[in-house]
């Protein structure tokens, strides 16, 4: 007398037994394409472990004060995944200097605006204070490619997009745009 067995399929997920579900792997760290190898290495270590840099470019960041933009600060802005705080933020290093010079948390919601008149700049708000941001990036390529990594997060956040502020989409067209090439200091 035979005994069939049937195969059975399980639709759990594989299990470690050292404590749940199996980790994602963690994507590597993106730099930016204008700095050397070194450079990049640099700011990676900046960030630090728990910390992946999903998009970095060289930026100067502005703020708007009396109806005028602010140069605040030159360096590499990198849009960071959080692992310890389970959040997104925007984060500027000198990576000479090895230090954070602003830090950003990213809403739910947040959505960054690109111009066509300015393709190197992208604004956005901080929710809470109401505060308008530039970012004037070095070249055109890593304005697009960040603005394509803040998009992304956008949707994956499941959200539909939010319109901008009437005042930073009136602020930046009555305003000259930003076209000087970032010089380092």
């Amino acid at each position: 007398m035979s005994t069939c067995y049937q195969s059975t399929v399980s639709v759990n997920p594989p299990h470690n037994f050292a404590g749940g579900d199996r980790k994602k792997r963690r994507p590597p760290n993106t730099g930016s394409k204008l700095l050397e190898r070194q450079e990049n290495e640099m700011l990676f270590s900046i960030i630090g472990p728990d910390n992946i840099s999903l998009s970095a470019a060289v930026v100067e960041l502005l703020f708007v004060e009396s109806r005028q933009w602010k140069l605040t600060f030159r360096g590499v802005i990198s849009l960071i995944k959080d692992y310890q705080n389970r959040a997104y933020f925007l984060r500027l290093y000198d990576i000479l200097s090895g230090r954070k010079l602003w830090d950003f948390r990213l809403y739910r919601g947040f959505q960054a605006v690109s111009y066509g008149n300015c393709p190197c700049l992208l604004t956005f708000e901080d929710e809470s204070r109401g505060h308008v941001y530039g970012l004037n990036f070095a070249s055109v390529e890593e304005a697009r490619d960040f603005k394509g990594h803040l998009d992304k997060r956008h949707e994956q956040e499941g959200k539909s997009c939010m319109v901008a502020s009437s005042f930073s989409e009136a602020f930046v067209s009555s305003s000259y745009c930003l076209k000087y090439a970032i010089v380092a200091s």
